[in-house]
């Protein structure tokens, strides 16, 4: 009994630097693990600090001291478009039994003229704000028919299409993009008047709603859209919409693509729908 005590207290005596050196090496190994994890690259560490280095530049650049210089803009732009005009005449109560339908070439022209008061917030004030700038816009569009006569249908009567014209003019709102020739977002909103063009339809007017986007594939080369909801009073009226690809050189921007224009027009007795599909070229000048 007495030898077994004695064996056991000398491996207890033995195991103990045994167990302080197996303890240091496991800890070594732990602080050496907790390094190497710390300093390890990973792909979902480098984006949240690159996300988190977003915010702080955000969040410095818009209550930063720094002055912005307030730096109006002007655009001007001039658009030819070729395709073909459809009308569809018949009346209030059951149109589309009673509709008459002719189509036929036309020819349109767009004008618009933009005016931005860029960081004018800013450049008055002294504070950095984000990117949102006001703005004002008048546009003018004409369609005219190439020979009135191919769309001269004796159930027509009295009714001969013309010059198509609608006049409008608004505000903009900027909401994403530093200046005009950027990628931008753009919130549109006025009033309208439009020229039928037939004798017996009568002018009409009220208030638009719309928008502008434009994106920059590369440093010359991009996509615009344009898109306008014509309202007379609670109720629609007609829509425009038009869509293109560019290329910008210094301050020049020259576009090419589509344009489609539906108007709708009725009195007590009669209803009157227009379609309008064209190609056009467009130029523009930034200053």
């Amino acid at each position: 009994m007495r030898k077994i005590l004695v064996a056991f207290f000398l491996v207890a005596a033995m195991s103990k630097p045994a167990l302080a050196q197996t303890t240091r090496v496991i800890t070594y190994i732990d602080q050496v693990q907790e390094e190497r994890k710390s300093t390890r690259w990973t792909l979902t560490e480098w984006l949240r600090i690159k996300e988190r280095m977003k915010m702080m530049d955000l969040w410095l650049a818009m209550f930063s001291t720094t002055q912005q210089k307030f730096a109006p803009e002007l655009s001007f732009s001039y658009a030819k478009g070729v395709g073909d005009s459809q009308f569809d005449l018949g009346t209030t109560v059951n149109f589309d039994n009673d509709k008459l339908r002719t189509h036929g070439p036309s020819k349109s022209e767009d004008a618009r003229l933009q005016f931005w008061f860029t960081n004018l917030i800013s450049g008055t004030t002294g504070l950095r704000t984000l990117d949102i700038d006001l703005g004002i816009e008048g546009r003018i569009h004409n369609r005219f028919m190439v020979d009135p006569t191919l769309l001269s249908d004796p159930g027509l009567g009295n009714w001969k299409p013309g010059t198509e014209k609608v006049q409008q003019a608004g505000l903009n709102l900027r909401i994403f993009g530093s200046n005009s020739q950027d990628s931008t977002l753009v919130g549109k909103i006025g009033k309208f008047d439009r020229s039928t063009g037939f004798t017996l339809a009568a002018d009409q007017s009220g208030q638009y709603w719309g928008g502008e986007l434009s994106l920059y594939f590369l440093s010359i080369l991009g996509a615009e859209a344009n898109y306008y909801q014509y309202m007379d009073g609670k109720s629609k009226v007609g829509d425009s919409v038009d869509y293109l690809g560019f290329l910008e050189i210094y301050n020049v921007r020259v576009g090419y693509g589509v344009s489609h224009q539906n108007w709708e027009w009725k009195n007590d007795t009669s209803r009157l729908k227009s379609l309008e599909n064209n190609r056009m070229l467009m130029v523009r000048l930034y200053f």
